[in-house]
Parts: structure tokens; C-alpha cells; sequence
């Protein structure tokens, strides 16, 4: 933890070098978490800009005991839950598909980008107590242990929300036509 405690000391030193370096590091993770969270880019864009700015000015807070990854990431969850509590979200629609977020290796027009596009989709659709843990676990790589912590719930009721998030996402997968049985085998634990 010798970097992350080295970028946490200059941001609390106010050293603005620290806060870009911080978004270089960790500015992809916080905005596709936000967009996955929040159904729209722009919105997902404001958000980030408010963690990081957040995060200088609230540097300060982080515990000893916690990581920055961990709380960057908390920090966006909290603030896509305000904005989602402050927004007439019934009124909206889905403006925006993500080409962009189907994978950076996976180019558009091909196979893979359009089962990434589909997965998205229906992750996207997915009620945001189980969007919140399948995007976390799934595209932040975060374990059970530490979605419970940012989400501040116990371990079991984030294990019964993935476990049946994924049963929604293969429901509407299957429902869709889907037949790729591998995308769904060993699933029932984690």
C-alpha cells in the first residue's frame, strides 16, 4: 500500500498533482461504475467530477483501515444514489447506448461487442439493489467482503442480492434467446 499511501498523503498535503494522478488512476473505473449505476453518461460524467472533487475535499476522512480504491468507489455509489433520490427517474428514458463501455479490446460491429452490448443492457435494466452489487462484484472485481463494506450491508444479504441478480440477468438472457449455457456455469457461488 506504499503508492496508495504515498497519493493519500499528497492529497492531504493539497498537492493538486496528487488529484490528477488519482483521476488518471482511477477515473474509468469511477465513471463506468457511475454510467451502469445511473443509465446516462452525462449524468455519470457530473458524478465523477463530484467524487473526485469530493475526495480533495474530503481526503481527510478516509480511514487508516480502509483503501482509496474502496472508498473512490463507495463515494460513487452514495453520489449516483443522491442524484438517482433528487431526479424524476420515471420520467426518463434510456438515452444513451454504451458502445464505448462494451470493452475497449472489442470492437464494434463484432460478436463480442454485441454480447457485451446485450449483457449491458439487461444489467442496465436490472432493479438498482441488484445493479449495484452485479456491476461492483462483476466490473469492479470487488468481493463479497468489501461490496458489504461500501454498500454498508452484511455479507449474506450481498450474497442474496447477487445470487439473484444473476437469476434476473440469465432470466432475461434465456427469455432473449440466449444459449450460451458457459456464460452461466459456475454461478451459483462467489
Amino acid at each position: 500500500m506504499g503508492a496508495e499511501q504515498e497519493m493519500i498523503d499528497r492529497l492531504r498535503s493539497g498537492d493538486e498533482s496528487a488529484l490528477r494522478q488519482l483521476m488518471e488512476r482511477y477515473g474509468n473505473e469511477v465513471l463506468r461504475t457511475a454510467v451502469l449505476l445511473l443509465r446516462d453518461r452525462h449524468l455519470a460524467e457530473d458524478v465523477s467530477q463530484d467524487v473526485f472533487i469530493d475526495v480533495y475535499r474530503k481526503i481527510n476522512q478516509l480511514k487508516a483501515d480502509r483503501s482509496l480504491r474502496a472508498w473512490l468507489i463507495a463515494m460513487t455509489v452514495n453520489r449516483c444514489r443522491e442524484r438517482m433520490r433528487r431526479a424524476s427517474w420515471k420520467r426518463l428514458l434510456f438515452r444513451e447506448r454504451l458502445e464505448e463501455e462494451a470493452g475497449a479490446a472489442i470492437g464494434p460491429g463484432s460478436e463480442g461487442w454485441a454480447v457485451s452490448a446485450t449483457i449491458q443492457s439487461i444489467i442496465m435494466a436490472l432493479p438498482l439493489r441488484y445493479r449495484e452489487v452485479i456491476v461492483l462484484h462483476y466490473y469492479q472485481d470487488m468481493a463479497i467482503a468489501d461490496i458489504a463494506e461500501t454498500l454498508d450491508e452484511p455479507e449474506g444479504t450481498i450474497k442474496s442480492k447477487l445470487q439473484r441478480g444473476r437469476k434476473l440477468l440469465k432470466t432475461s438472457l434465456v427469455e432473449g434467446g440466449w444459449r450460451d449455457e458457459a456464460l452461466f456455469e459456475g454461478q451459483s457461488n462467489s
